[in-house]
């Protein structure tokens, strides 16, 4: 192997290493564990809708629950973000038919897979219930039962925010998104005002159609006791509806004005196939116009443009020529080959786009622009947050000063740089971490190291790269005692030595099989010298 594929291998480990220390919770797995608490109620006696006819309806009183799914209880996180997930399935309720692929329940497959997936990688996710059912024949019945989806897909926002504290999460970063039908839910409770209104939500017939209500008027559960939860009913109009992100797979809104006009505006992550017969990603009918009642609904495709035109903060992926649900399922179930390459593409983008809005604010770096090699620089963050951590990465150099929580470190450029690149990256309490904020340093290469501090020692490594072990040749010009340090690219120390040194060389072993592949300094100190110098280990 050449040196330099060596070092290129070397490199991507350590940015890998620096990268885990930064921040990969949130964007890729990161427990191997988790809790699932399984029908968890957050609203009670909501009518729910068994019979409609065009002119009358029949409901009774339901308690909807959800399953959440959270981090391992040894997780020390306490501000965790929540992602709200509500399946596909139409709206369609036929009796009987709970589970099967004719009717959507928030035990679908690729809802449960989808909660399960951002809790291992560190969400706390929810997927819930939500009253379902229309008359086939009604013209207003399929509008009626988006605004029962939306009104609970509102509730269980404020259950989270309401119950924040049991959950250990942070009431300012709740997102919600769905499946279809779900994502109906999640796009009309976050564009619809508290006071705006479809229609067709007010009471139709008087006494046999009851007015729905307003949209964020569901009562939801504030827990008293956890595990077993138990709670009472609560209005829980003190704490907002809104989220700070929807994610949308394949859904579409009943009316253009709530998101032109209305005051309630969110980021969404939006996929759509262009073959989509169920829920066109256009503007069409619902279900190919097999629902011959069925409104039009605007899709994907015109939610992006709209928000384009009102420059309103999201991201669209199409799939061409894919139709409904084409990560793999059928009305919420996996078909026999299972989720297909879409599905881990999907949750990346959707992660990934909540990441973004999640992200602390950029910090800014102070540090000289010109520096010496061989020598200590501080380096800091401006007026740094105290409930952040900061994380710090160094090129052309390292960080010879340990790192806790640090705002502030101290940096030594190699003699070989020209040019030092100094990142660092502020950390929230809920360990989501900003992007890089970049300091560029020039290094001085025309004085030498011998000008910059006088030295006694030099020393050599061999072999270098080296794994397992290597050895370390000293050259003093007198006898003296001597201390050996290995520091890692964080600046944290990973071996000490002393070291009795001789007039000429003196050789020193280093076991190193234990250390991770990276980047170090080896740095040799005695009364009135010191000596650095890089050691790479694979």
């Amino acid at each position: 192997m050449s040196k330099n594929i060596l070092l290129f291998l070397l490199l991507t480990t350590l940015l890998g290493e620096l990268s885990a220390q930064c921040g990969t919770r949130y964007t890729s797995r990161y427990f191997n564990s988790i809790q699932v608490f399984r029908d968890v109620e957050y609203s009670l006696d909501a009518p729910a809708l068994i019979a409609a006819s065009i002119t009358t309806e029949t409901t009774i009183n339901k308690d909807l629950v959800m399953d959440i799914f959270m981090p391992p209880v040894t997780d020390t996180v306490t501000k965790r973000p929540v992602v709200i997930l509500a399946h596909g399935g139409g709206f369609i309720n036929v009796a009987f038919m709970g589970g099967t692929v004719l009717v959507g329940t928030m035990k679908n497959e690729d809802i449960q897979a989808l909660a399960d997936t951002l809790a291992h990688w560190g969400f706390v996710t929810a997927s819930i219930e939500y009253r379902l059912g229309f008359n086939i024949l009604s013209p207003s019945s399929l509008k009626r039962a988006v605004w029962r989806g939306a009104q609970d897909m509102s509730a269980a926002i404020r259950f989270f925010r309401k119950n924040a504290a049991w959950f250990d999460i942070d009431p300012d970063r709740i997102f919600s998104g769905g499946s279809s039908a779900g994502a109906f839910c999640a796009i009309h409770s976050a564009f619809v005002d508290h006071t705006e209104r479809l229609p067709e939500s007010y009471e139709l017939v008087p006494i046999l159609k009851k007015d729905l209500g307003a949209l964020h008027s569901r009562p939801v559960v504030e827990l008293t006791s956890f595990n077993p939860f138990m709670g009472t009913s609560v209005l829980a109009d003190d704490v907002d509806s809104i989220p700070q992100g929807i994610v949308s797979c394949w859904g579409a809104i009943a009316d253009l004005g709530f998101i032109a006009h209305g005051n309630n505006k969110a980021p969404m992550v939006l996929f759509h196939g262009t073959n989509d017969l169920i829920v066109n990603y256009k503007c069409a009918k619902p279900f190919s116009g097999i629902v011959l009642t069925a409104p039009n609904t605007c899709g994907t495709y015109i939610i992006d443009s709209l928000m384009n035109a009102l420059n309103m903060p999201h991201n669209t992926y199409y799939a061409p020529g894919e139709g409904h649900e084409y990560w793999g399922a059928l009305n919420g179930d996996w078909l026999a080959s299972g989720p297909n390459a879409y599905w881990p593409d999907i949750i990346q983008k959707s992660s990934d786009y909540l990441y973004e809005i999640m992200r602390p604010a950029l910090p800014t770096v102070n540090g000289p622009d010109s520096v010496l090699p061989s020598t200590n620089y501080t380096y800091s963050i401006a007026n740094p947050n105290p409930n952040y951590k900061y994380c710090w990465e160094v090129t052309g150099g390292v960080i010879v000063s340990p790192i806790v929580n640090g705002a502030t470190v101290e940096i030594e450029f190699f003699n070989t740089s020209t040019q030092g690149f100094v990142a660092a990256r502020a950390v929230d309490a809920a360990e989501v971490a900003s992007g890089s904020a970049l300091k560029y340093s020039v290094v001085s290469t025309n004085v030498s190291v011998d000008q910059i501090a006088n030295t006694t020692i030099g020393i050599q490594v061999q072999p270098n790269p080296a794994s397992e072990q290597c050895q370390l040749v000293i050259n003093s010009q007198k006898e003296e005692v001597g201390k050996i340090q290995l520091f890692n690219t964080l600046g944290q120390s990973v071996l000490t030595q002393r070291v009795e040194l001789s007039v000429g060389n003196t050789a020193k072993s280093l076991n190193i099989k234990n250390l991770p592949a990276g980047i170090y300094r080896i740095m040799v100190t005695t009364e009135g010298s010191r000596v650095v110098q890089t050691l790479m280990v694979y």
